[in-house]
C-alpha cells in the first residue's frame, strides 16, 4: 500500500492501535497477525472481513459468551509430532486436547447459530472433531496434575504398585539405620538426603569407616560424607530398576498418543489455525466495542464521508468518547484537493492523521469510531509527509526531507492515491515554498489523486478559491476568546490569527500597528474578510443548530398529536361499537315486546281496545328507540380532550397511570415520549399518558410517599445520570439517590455512567458491592444504554 509501511504506520500511529488489538489477543498466533497485518485493496475482501467483526461484536453485545478461553500456541509440537519416531510430552498432549476442545465447542456454538453470523459459520464450519483423541488423552493423562494415570496401562499399573512397595520396604530399613546411626553420633544432622535418587546419611568424616556403605558426595567442607548404607543399596537398585521400567512404559503410551495425532495432523492444524483466525477477528471486535466503532460503506470513487469520526487514541485518553470532538469531513468526487488553514495547534494535524488512520484501519479490517453512515474509498497507495524529517546523520534538512517525500509521491501518485502533507512548502523561502506547493498541487489534482494538506501560506487560499478541483477548509476558532474549537468547516479558509493573538497577549498598540501596516492592504483585507466569514459561518452554524432542535421538537409534537388523534379515533370506534351493541340489544327487547303485543291481540281476537293498546305499545317503543340512538350519538361525539395536558418544557402535568404531579423537563423526542420530574426523581412517559394537572387542592406529598405501581420490568424506571460528573461527586450523588429510592418505595433503579475508559462505571460498581440495600446489579439492556447503564435491584 506504501513505500515505507513501517514508516506510515509509525506516522499515522496505526502501531499503537496495533498494540491495542494484541492487547485484545487471547493466543500467541493472533498477536503475530496482527504484527503482519495486511492492508487489502479489494472491496470484497474489505468488507468481507469487516463484515466478520461486525457480526462478532453482535455476539459480544447480545449473544451468549463466545466459548473462546485459551488458546494454546502448539504450533511447534505439532511440527514434532509429524517427524516419524518423534513422541510428545504430557504438557503438550494436554494443550492439544485442550486445543480440540475449543475447537469443537466453537463450531457446536456457531452452529446453532449460523443464520445470524453467516460468516463466522463459514470459517468455523471446517472445524473437525477428534473426540477419540480428546478421550484417548483425557484417560491416560490427569489434566490437574499433568502425570500420566496409573490406569493409562495394566502394565503401568502393576510397574507403580511394585514401586510403592519397594520404596515402603526402602523406607523402614533407612529408618532403622538411621535411629542406630544417629543414636551413636555418626551423623552430622537428623536429615536424609537424596543423591543422584538414592538414600544418603551425613556422616562425620570421622566415622566414615563405621557405616558401611557407598560414598555418593562430600560437603564442601569436607567434613561431611554422603554414604548409602550397604543395607539398602539392593532396595535402592530394585526402586531405580523400575523407574526405568516406569518410564519405558510411559514413553510407550505418549507415542501411542503422539501416534494418533500424527494420524490427523493436517486437520488438527487446521483447527489450530481456525482458533487463530476467529481470535483475531474476536480481537478487532472487542476493539470496535471498547471504542464504539462502526463499520463504513465502501466506495472506489476516492469519496470520503466521516460523520462524527474520534481519532481512537484521543478516545482512549478521555474518560468518555464524547469529550472528544467528532470530525465531519466530506470529500466528493468533485473536490480532489483540501488545503486546510488555520491557527496552531487548532486541530490541522489531527485530522490529517484521522482520515490516514481511519484509511488504513478500513483497509486492514478493523472498524472506525465514526458513525454508520460514513463512507470510505479503498486506496492502492498511501503517501503521507508529517512531522519534522530533518536528520543529522543523513545531512537532510527540514525542507530537504520535505523535497524527497514530494519527488516520491510525484513519482507514485496515481488517481487511487491519498496524500496527506502537513505544512506544505515549509522550511525555506515563504514565496518559493508557496510556488513549489501549488505546482504540487496542481499536478495531483490533474491526476485525480484526493490530496489533504495543510498551510499558514496565504497564496494557497487564493488557490484553493480560483482552482477547479481544489477546496478550502479551515478549523473553526473561538474569535471572541481566541480559542481553538477543533471542529473542521470545509468551503472558508482559515485565519492565522497572528495579530489578534499578540494583541491578546499584551503585545504593545504600536508594535501591532506596524505589523499591519507591514502586512499591506490587500492582505489585511484578506484577513478581516476571513474573519467575517469565520464569525458569520458560526452564527449561522448556531442558527442552523437551534433549527434543528426546534425540528426536533416539532417532530416529537407533531408525532405526539398524531398518537393522540389516532388515540381519539379509537376511543370512538370503540364507543360507537358499543353503541352498537347497546341499540342492538335495545331493538331485540322493543320487537319481542312488539311480538307479544302481536300474540296477545291474536289470542284476544283483536277487539278495538286491544288494538288501540297495541298501537300505543308500538308508537312507546318507536319513541324509546329514537330517544336511545339520540343519546348513543350524544356519548360518541362527546369526546373531551380538554384535559390533555400541554406539552411544552416547564409546564405542570398529571401522570394518570401513576398518579403523581410531576414538571416537564425536555421536549418530545422521535417516540413521542417527554421526560418529567417527580420530587427528586425523573422519567421518560409517552406523552398521551400526560394530563392536565388536578385543580382540586390536595396535601402536599414527603418524599416517601411517592409509590409507582409497577408490574412490568419494562417500565419506566427513575435514573440518576452521572456522566460528566467529578469521581467523588458522583459517588455521594448515588449514595443520596439511593437513600431517596428507598424512601419513595422503589425497588429498581437506573444509574447512567456512561462507558468511557470505565473507571466511573468501576467505582459505581464498587460501591454498589458494599451497599446494604442493594440486592443485585447488572449492566443495562443494549436498547438501555448497554454497559454504559447499571439498573439495581433494592432489597
Amino acid at each position: 500500500m506504501a513505500s515505507n509501511l513501517t514508516e506510515l504506520t509509525s506516522l499515522l500511529e496505526f502501531d499503537k492501535i496495533i498494540s491495542l488489538l494484541q492487547e485484545y489477543a487471547i493466543s500467541p498466533m493472533a498477536k503475530e497477525a496482527f504484527e503482519s497485518l495486511e492492508f487489502s485493496t479489494s472491496k470484497g475482501v474489505i468488507e468481507s472481513l469487516l463484515t466478520e467483526v461486525s457480526e462478532f461484536r453482535g455476539i459480544l453485545d447480545h449473544d451468549d459468551p463466545f466459548p473462546l478461553q485459551q488458546i494454546w500456541d502448539v504450533r511447534t509440537d505439532l511440527e514434532r509430532a509429524g517427524i516419524q519416531g518423534n513422541f510428545l510430552q504430557v504438557e503438550a498432549l494436554i494443550q492439544i486436547s485442550q486445543n480440540l476442545s475449543t475447537s469443537w465447542r466453537v463450531r457446536s456454538y456457531l452452529h446453532e447459530r449460523k443464520e445470524q453470523y453467516p460468516s463466522l459459520w463459514s470459517i468455523s464450519e471446517n472445524i473437525n472433531h477428534y473426540k477419540t483423541i480428546e478421550t484417548e488423552i483425557s484417560e491416560k493423562i490427569d489434566f490437574g496434575t499433568s502425570e500420566i494415570k496409573d490406569s493409562a496401562s495394566p502394565k503401568l499399573n502393576q510397574i507403580r504398585k511394585e514401586i510403592r512397595r519397594a520404596e515402603q520396604s526402602a523406607r523402614k530399613t533407612i529408618d532403622k539405620l538411621f535411629k542406630v546411626y544417629s543414636g551413636k553420633g555418626y551423623l552430622q544432622d537428623d536429615l536424609v538426603t537424596l543423591k543422584g535418587g538414592r538414600h544418603a546419611f551425613p556422616v562425620k568424616v570421622q566415622y566414615k569407616n563405621s557405616v558401611k556403605g557407598l560414598v555418593h558426595d562430600q560437603s564442601s567442607t569436607g567434613a561431611t560424607l554422603f554414604i548409602e548404607p550397604l543395607e539398602s543399596i539392593e532396595l535402592n537398585n530394585e526402586i531405580t530398576r523400575l523407574k526405568v521400567d516406569e518410564k519405558r512404559e510411559i514413553e510407550r503410551i505418549l507415542r501411542g498418543l503422539t501416534d494418533l495425532i500424527r494420524e490427523d495432523l493436517p486437520g488438527i492444524e487446521q483447527n489450530v489455525a481456525v482458533l487463530a483466525r476467529l481470535d483475531f477477528i474476536h480481537a478487532k471486535a472487542i476493539f470496535s466495542r471498547n471504542l464504539n466503532c462502526t463499520q463504513p460503506a465502501l466506495n472506489e470513487n476516492n469519496c470520503i464521508r466521516i460523520a462524527k469520526g474520534r481519532h481512537p487514541l484521543l478516545i482512549l485518553h478521555k474518560e468518555k468518547a464524547e469529550d472528544v470532538i467528532p470530525l465531519d469531513l466530506e470529500i466528493d468526487e468533485n473536490i480532489r484537493t483540501v488545503v486546510i488553514t488555520g491557527p496552531n495547534a487548532g486541530g490541522k494535524t489531527v485530522t490529517l492523521k484521522t482520515v490516514g488512520l481511519f484509511s488504513l484501519m478500513v483497509q486492514s479490517g478493523v472498524p472506525i469510531p465514526a458513525d454508520p453512515d460514513s463512507n470510505m474509498p479503498i486506496f492502492e497507495n498511501l503517501f503521507v509527509d508529517i512531522g519534522d524529517f530533518q536528520s543529522i546523520e543523513q545531512d537532510l534538512s527540514t525542507f530537504t526531507s520535505h523535497l524527497q517525500k514530494v519527488h516520491t509521491t510525484l513519482e507514485n501518485a496515481t488517481n487511487r492515491s491519498l496524500v496527506l502533507v502537513d505544512e506544505i512548502g515549509i522550511g525555506t523561502d515563504p514565496d518559493e515554498g508557496a510556488s513549489l506547493a501549488v505546482a504540487f498541487l496542481e499536478e495531483l489534482t490533474k491526476r485525480n489523486c484526493l490530496t489533504i494538506v495543510t498551510t499558514h501560506h496565504g497564496a494557497l487560499k487564493s488557490f484553493a478559491y480560483e482552482t477547479p478541483g481544489v477546496e478550502n477548509g479551515s478549523m473553526e476558532f473561538d474569535i471572541e476568546t481566541l480559542q481553538p474549537v477543533y471542529k473542521f468547516r470545509m468551503g472558508i479558509p482559515g485565519s492565522s490569527y497572528a495579530i489578534e493573538i499578540a494583541n491578546r497577549l499584551g503585545i504593545s498598540k504600536s508594535v501591532l500597528n506596524r505589523s499591519r501596516e507591514l502586512l499591506g492592504a490587500e492582505k489585511g483585507n484578506l484577513e478581516k474578510l476571513i474573519l467575517e466569514l469565520e464569525k458569520k459561518a458560526q452564527e449561522s452554524e448556531k442558527f442552523a443548530e437551534k433549527l434543528k432542535l426546534e425540528k426536533i421538537r416539532l417532530e416529537g409534537l407533531s408525532n405526539l398529536y398524531k398518537q393522540r388523534y389516532e388515540s381519539l379515533k379509537e376511543n370512538e370506534n370503540k364507543l360507537k361499537e358499543k353503541a352498537l351493541a347497546e341499540s342492538e340489544e335495545f331493538l331485540a327487547n322493543a320487537n319481542a315486546a312488539l311480538e307479544q303485543a302481536i300474540k296477545e291481540v291474536k289470542e284476544k281476537q283483536a277487539d278495538r281496545s286491544a288494538i288501540a293498546e297495541a298501537k300505543q305499545l308500538i308508537k312507546t317503543e318507536k319513541e324509546k328507540v329514537a330517544h336511545a340512538k339520540k343519546q348513543f350519538k350524544t356519548k360518541v361525539t362527546e369526546q373531551d380532550s380538554s384535559n390533555q395536558a400541554i406539552i411544552e418544557i416547564g409546564e405542570q402535568v398529571y401522570w394518570k397511570k401513576q398518579n403523581v404531579t410531576g414538571e416537564i423537563t425536555s421536549a418530545p423526542d422521535s417516540a413521542g415520549t417527554v421526560q418529567i420530574q417527580v420530587e427528586q426523581f425523573k422519567f421518560r412517559v409517552p406523552a398521551e399518558e400526560l394530563f392536565a394537572p388536578k385543580t382540586t387542592s390536595s396535601p402536599s406529598r414527603s418524599k416517601s410517599s411517592i409509590k409507582i405501581q409497577t408490574s412490568d420490568k419494562s417500565e419506566t424506571l427513575p435514573e440518576l445520570d452521572l456522566r460528566g460528573v467529578r469521581f467523588d461527586d458522583a459517588m455521594m450523588r448515588a449514595d443520596k439517590f439511593l437513600d431517596d429510592a428507598l424512601l419513595a418505595g422503589w425497588s429498581q433503579v437506573r444509574i447512567i455512567h456512561g462507558k468511557g475508559t470505565g473507571a466511573l462505571r468501576k467505582g459505581i460498581a464498587e460501591f454498589l458491592e458494599k451497599h446494604r440495600k442493594v440486592k443485585s446489579k447488572k449492566a443495562g439492556a443494549w436498547n438501555e444504554g448497554d454497559t454504559g447503564v447499571t439498573v439495581v435491584e433494592l432489597d
